[in-house]
């Protein structure tokens, strides 16, 4: 069976449309799919019909911003209950605290003597989920920089001209409500936290400890270190093991849609926990 438990549209900051997601999914012979956009579950209301006739089963998602101890860290909500009120009015709060960040952020540029960026990313964002991404692609269309990175190097990470930083809802809220609404709570891309092995348990252990269920086990092609340490993480805290690509776009080639290695043995799979959507 193959499955990818952590990708986005064109509904956050992924460059495919939903419908256009579950196409790419059939051509990868996907068979089960979440679709988890940045603190948004409109990505996978509009795809679900059309996965469906696809054949390809679709488990609701979101991805959610969380702070612990001063950080960002992402949780993956699986199952969830998307219609809950307790999860759109978070969803909704947080999106709110984006565009205030990007508001932010265009106030710093502007000071700097770089041209006003809202108009622009109110008509590449729309109705969607505005993110930094949106932000850095601007400043490559004005040739400040060429590429994404590039943009995020220069501009928009911590000690730059353009940081902005957020306090998301807490850990313990996030996984709050996501168990209030039914849902599994993964810890997404832990590896990607840039924490020291001690710091990072810590981070795990709390997030155990406010009930968060699971942790993203595989996250590439290759079984690498990174991904046996998380499987030993795994077993120590009692999560479910999860497997996501996080991809957003096709350009992307090192981070491909269901491109993923098995999940090492002795672990609980995602999967097992997670309701068969019908198809």
């Amino acid at each position: 069976m193959k499955v990818d438990f952590h990708c986005h549209t064109r509904a956050s900051d992924g460059t495919l449309s939903p419908p256009q997601l579950i196409d790419l999914a059939v051509e990868k012979q996907i068979d089960w799919l979440a679709i988890t956009d940045h603190d948004t579950t409109a990505g996978y209301q509009q795809a679900k019909e059309y996965a469906r006739e696809k054949g390809i089963k679709l488990t609701p998602g979101v991805e959610i911003s969380a702070s612990w101890q001063g950080r960002t860290v992402h949780i993956v909500a699986l199952d969830v209950r998307v219609d809950e009120p307790a999860l759109q009015a978070l969803l909704a709060h947080i999106r709110q605290l984006r565009w205030q960040r990007v508001a932010q952020i265009n106030d710093k540029l502007k000071k700097r003597g770089h041209a006003c960026m809202m108009n622009e990313l109110l008509d590449q964002v729309g109705v969607g989920v505005v993110a930094r991404p949106h932000v850095a692609q601007i400043l490559v269309s004005r040739k400040y920089v060429q590429t994404i990175s590039q943009a995020f190097d220069k501009f928009l990470k911590s000690g730059r001209v353009g940081y902005v930083k957020v306090e998301w809802p807490s850990l313990t809220e996030v996984v709050s409500v996501i168990r209030q609404c039914g849902g599994i709570a993964i810890m997404a891309h832990p590896g990607a936290y840039q924490l020291t092995s001690r710091k990072l348990n810590s981070l795990l252990s709390d997030f155990a400890q406010t009930g968060g269920q699971g942790i993203e086990v595989i996250v590439s092609p290759n079984r690498t270190s990174e991904a046996m340490g998380m499987a030993d993480r795994a077993k120590r805290y009692g999560f479910y093991a999860s497997l996501g690509s996080d991809f957003h776009s096709p350009e992307h080639r090192w981070r491909n849609l269901g491109w993923l290695a098995p999940l090492p043995d002795g672990l609980m799979p995602i999967y097992d926990a997670l309701s068969v959507p019908k198809t």
